[in-house]
């Protein structure tokens, strides 16, 4: 039995996935990795951590809902 990444993107299990897996990323475990005085191009990490984490969710979703509109 294969499975095609069209297919996989098309169940819904697949988006909860995506949702828990940006809950996850953007919870308090790892947010109090990112905490402390360093500095990313002068940003704060926490920040920078933060926006990075949310324009790739954005991305996934984009480009999984780009992918099963074809």
């Amino acid at each position: 039995m294969t499975v095609s990444i069209k297919d996989l993107m098309e169940q819904d299990d697949f988006w909860i996935l995506l949702f828990v897996l940006g809950s996850f990323l953007l919870n308090w475990p790892l947010l109090s990795l990112a905490t402390g005085e360093s500095r990313v191009f002068g940003y704060p990490l926490i920040l920078v951590y933060i926006l990075v984490v949310w324009l790739i969710i954005i991305l996934w979703v984009y480009l999984f809902e780009r992918w099963t509109l074809d």
